[in-house]
């Protein structure tokens, strides 16, 4: 029992949380469907969805389980290489990916992430490809797909409406663009979901 109470949690804290949390090295930023670990994390957050909606007793033990298994999964991927600290390459990032994660429903110009960084719309896009390994319009849409995916996870099935709020004005693109990322229509993910309930 003693490696399910504190000493485990100092362990598994010094050794691999702590060192995450200060950027002693970090995770994959993006896991796309081609991602090997890509399964296993659907399935974990699947049963954390689950068990975050119906709460019953004991269910943050699971909760813990399934979070701490998370990031065993990606561990493997993980860069371990000690970060060099902050540095305006990533400052800037930081500050667009703050802006989309708060923006991703209005409409976003790549003028607007540029003159956030001071950047020429050319060299914004080279600067944002070279440090995300994607376009920034391919980010903006997997944070959009992301956010769809949690209103579907808490309940609002309403497809229509969950594409307008996550700032796809297009259904058909949306539907395209979803099934493009998760390998399902919105409709069979809804219905994946009613199973797991």
């Amino acid at each position: 029992m003693s490696f399910l109470g504190g000493n485990a949690a100092d362990i598994c804290s010094t050794r691999y949380l702590t060192p995450l949390i200060n950027h002693d090295f970090s995770m994959p930023c993006l896991i796309t469907a081609q991602h090997p670990a890509y399964m296993p994390l659907f399935k974990c957050f699947c049963q954390i969805a689950l068990l975050y909606k119906e709460q019953e007793f004991g269910y943050e033990l699971a909760l813990k389980s399934l979070l701490l298994q998370s990031v065993f999964l990606l561990l493997p991927y993980s860069d371990r290489t000690p970060s060099a600290g902050s540095n305006p390459s990533s400052d800037k990032l930081k500050i667009v990916l703050d802006y989309v994660s708060i923006h991703y429903a209005d409409t976003i110009l790549v003028s607007d992430l540029a003159g956030l960084c001071y950047f020429s719309e050319y060299h914004f896009m080279r600067f944002f490809k070279k440090h995300m390994h994607m376009t920034c319009m391919q980010y903006i849409n997997n944070v959009r797909l992301e956010k769809s995916v949690e209103q579907f996870e808490h309940g609002n099935t309403s497809i229509l409406d969950v594409s307008l709020s996550v700032g796809f004005h297009n259904l058909s693109y949306f539907h395209r663009a979803f099934k493009k990322k998760y390998h399902m229509t919105p409709r069979s993910f809804i219905q994946k979901l009613e199973q797991f309930q």
